[in-house]
């Protein structure tokens, strides 16, 4: 678990990281802040599919972390499809939706 823990954390670490640089996006106004907020879950959303089949391997031995952990990726999985945000409100409702559910996942690979 330890190499799929690493990947885990820096895969969330870069996620974090980008939802930061959206706060700095802010000054370019509404639109452009949308879709700065779509590119960054289209990307999490590719990076998250290829870290959930490994994760889903592991889960497949039936240990309650590895379905802990497989239950807070699957909501994560949700967060990032979730539709475009149109208002800053959505903006920032997704925004800390995403940044808590990568907080769960941490506590659980810790």
């Amino acid at each position: 678990m330890n190499h799929l823990g690493d990947k885990t954390i820096d895969f969330l670490k870069n996620t974090v990281v980008s939802l930061e640089e959206l706060q700095v996006q802010a000054s370019l106004g509404k639109a452009e802040l949308s879709d700065k907020l779509e590119e960054i879950k289209k990307d999490s959303l590719n990076k998250f599919n290829n870290l959930k089949s490994g994760v889903n391997r592991l889960v497949s031995d039936g240990k309650d972390t590895y379905l802990d952990l497989k239950e807070k990726l699957d909501h994560f999985e949700v967060q990032l499809a979730l539709g475009k945000a149109e208002t800053m409100d959505e903006i920032n409702h997704q925004k800390k939706n995403l940044i808590n559910t990568i907080n769960k996942i941490k506590k659980v690979i810790g």
